[in-house]
């Protein structure tokens, strides 16, 4: 096989399909909203090229340095050019904003300021090799060995076996693009070919308008934050929708836009009164941008213009003051002169992340009428004087042998009640009211009791591993008291009996890894030292605290979800307060978000591994 040379590769393009499809004959990527990109390197000389065969290395100098930077020889590979968010999602406004910068000082500061990644999917050749006639699941394993081990700006792309459909619920949860299917026994052809298949999503949502153009050939658009009208983009719209619509909105023309936000300052552009809503079609929405490719859809008379929701990012709720919050200036925190407002809106800021886990599971709060140094007491039952709009659950109590009506938190202005309550910790379930013999989770609980911060931190990166050789995707997050919880993703695949004994295998394995400093005793004065792994928080309606709750310790801690890479630098489980989780929340997004959007694990499989490494370790001790 010979050498293969940039300007000889003819792309294999995907062909579109509209569903999604289980196979094991296949295997599935993220479509990714880029550039696609061919990047070659000869004798260390490396050369980009787009997709209509410009070159361009020297846009793209962080993209250069490391595959400079791999150990090897020669290579030719295929793939896409993005640049991301906080949250890892590809923002295309900003690749074509850095793709058209030219001068030398520009691109640099760009290059370390805003850089991009290259995510290679395929190798055209390796060497002097020419791979394009192996079937795709060999270069794919070659292309694994080329890049193994880099990381930073050149990844490979990952891809998942037979599971599309699962990949795509995944995908669209993250409100990402799609996904592509590629045959594994496909040979690497030019041109559009059915062995590549493209499944794009559309997002749609409701949009008040706010403004048309003077020549009706588009409408100006808004969305509701919740305190206001804020200007989102422009749709263009078919001649037949624009004279239906045109008697109704000229009569409400106004002077000025009726919004904040970004407004275009365009001389044809006529305003009129958020009466009308309708619904569009759009590719995404990046944070701080417009919504892409708008399409009209549909007019929506069922809809108000206040229930046009904004993205979580631009949504805001009317400041609380001190006038209009009872006891606003109660110090709850006396150490750190925190007070009742303080906490009310910290929950005010942190509610759009919250309530992911609060939504559709009954509440357990934690009251402190006077503050962390007065008395507290536990609540599920709703309190007399509670708004009528409150959602509640009838459940029976064991321990008070009666019926009660307990509180579900099922929005911002629910939560808030709840901590104008005194309520200071929420406690929640791993199963939701509409599916009560489902859990989303299964927790493992690091409870030092005096062991060495040191050693929760070790234990918990040792959860991981296990969790990454079986299979089972784990997510993690401080406790805000002396410990840390790993929820690792049952995606309703079990029950919360069945939650809690995945639970404790996860906690044999690591206790037969970790002898020294691992212990699932529960008697305090028998642990030595050690550090207790609690699995047994998952079963008959166990609770935890839900992330993002404070703690009701000095320093007013958050149980903070982190990133996995965060977990080696921790100091305290009391790292994040109610005063620096925010700017955190602001630079990493939620970090646990994948706990209900990942690809559902093989359970026979898990188990099966599970109980080899159990196994194993028995051997070994032996």
């Amino acid at each position: 096989m010979a050498r293969v040379a940039l300007e000889d590769v003819e792309l294999q393009l995907a062909e579109a399909r509209e569903t999604a499809f289980t196979n094991e004959d296949w295997l599935f990527e993220l479509k990714l909203d880029g550039f696609r990109m061919l990047a070659e390197r000869v004798d260390g000389v490396v050369r980009l090229m787009y997709r209509r065969g410009l070159i361009v290395s020297k846009t793209w100098p962080e993209i250069v340095s490391a595959l400079e930077a791999i150990p090897g020889g020669d290579f030719v590979l295929d793939g896409e050019l993005v640049i991301q968010d906080s949250a890892g999602h590809p923002v295309f406004q900003r690749l074509l904003k850095r793709s058209m910068l030219t001068s030398t000082s520009d691109v640099t500061h760009a290059s370390a300021n805003d850089p991009a990644v290259f995510f290679a999917f395929d190798l055209i050749s390796s060497g002097t090799s020419d791979l394009r006639k192996l079937p795709l699941h060999e270069r794919k394993t070659a292309l694994q060995q080329v890049l193994h081990g880099t990381e930073g700006r050149v990844r490979v792309l990952d891809s998942v076996d037979t599971q599309g459909e699962a990949l795509l619920e995944a995908v669209r949860a993250q409100s990402l693009e799609g996904i592509v299917a590629k045959r594994k026994d496909s040979r690497y052809e030019s041109g559009r070919r059915a062995t590549w298949l493209k499944i794009a999503l559309k997002v749609t949502g409701d949009f008040v308008v706010i403004g048309f153009a003077a020549e009706w050939g588009a409408l100006h658009l808004a969305t509701w934050n919740g305190v206001e009208f804020v200007y989102a983009n422009k749709v263009g719209i078919p001649p037949a929708i624009a004279r239906k619509l045109k008697p109704l909105i000229e009569s409400q023309q106004r002077k000025n836009p009726p919004c904040a936000g970004q407004v275009p300052k365009e001389k044809d552009a006529r305003w009129v009164e958020p009466q009308l809503v309708i619904e569009v079609r759009y590719k995404n929405w990046p944070e701080g941008l417009a919504p892409r490719e708008p399409i009209f859809v549909r007019l929506r008379d069922d809809k108000r213009p206040e229930d046009c929701d904004a993205p979580v990012w631009l949504r805001v709720m009317k400041p609380v003051t001190s006038s209009k919050l009872k006891n606003a200036q109660k110090l709850y925190f006396p150490g750190e002169g925190i007070t009742k407002l303080e906490v009310v809106e910290y929950y005010r800021q942190i509610a759009p992340l919250m309530l992911v886990y609060l939504r559709d599971r009954p509440l357990l709060m934690e009251r402190y009428p006077d503050g962390i140094t007065g008395k507290s007491f536990f609540q599920r039952h709703l309190p007399n004087g509670a708004p009528v709009t409150l959602r509640t659950i009838r459940v029976h109590s064991e321990s008070e042998n009666r019926e009660l009506d307990q509180i579900v938190c099922d929005s911002a202005e629910a939560l808030e009640w709840c901590v104008t309550q005194a309520a200071i910790t929420f406690h929640i379930p791993s199963t939701r009211i509409s599916t009560p013999d489902k859990a989303d989770w299964s927790v493992v609980d690091f409870d030092p009791k005096g062991a060495p911060f040191e050693h929760v931190v070790r234990l918990t990166l040792g959860l991981k591993d296990v969790c990454d050789e079986v299979g089972l995707q784990a997510v993690v997050k401080t406790s805000g008291s002396s410990g840390i919880h790993v929820f690792v993703a049952t995606h309703q695949q079990f029950d919360d009996a069945g939650a809690q004994s995945l639970a404790q295998l996860l906690a044999l394995v690591l206790t037969q890894r970790f002898p020294d400093i691992s212990t699932t005793e529960r008697v305090i004065s028998e642990r030595k030292g050690r550090v207790y792994l609690d699995a047994l928080q998952n079963y008959g309606g166990k609770t935890i605290a839900a992330p993002y709750s404070v703690r009701a310790r000095p320093g007013a801690p958050v149980s903070m979800p982190i990133p996995w890479a965060l977990v080696p630098s921790l100091k305290s489980p009391r790292d994040f307060t109610v005063r620096n989780a925010p700017e955190f929340v602001a630079k990493h997004g939620d970090p646990v978000a994948s706990l209900f959007t990942g690809t559902p694990a093989n359970v026979p499989l898990v188990l099966e591994k599970l109980q080899a490494a159990i196994s194993a370790g028995s051997t070994q001790r032996k």
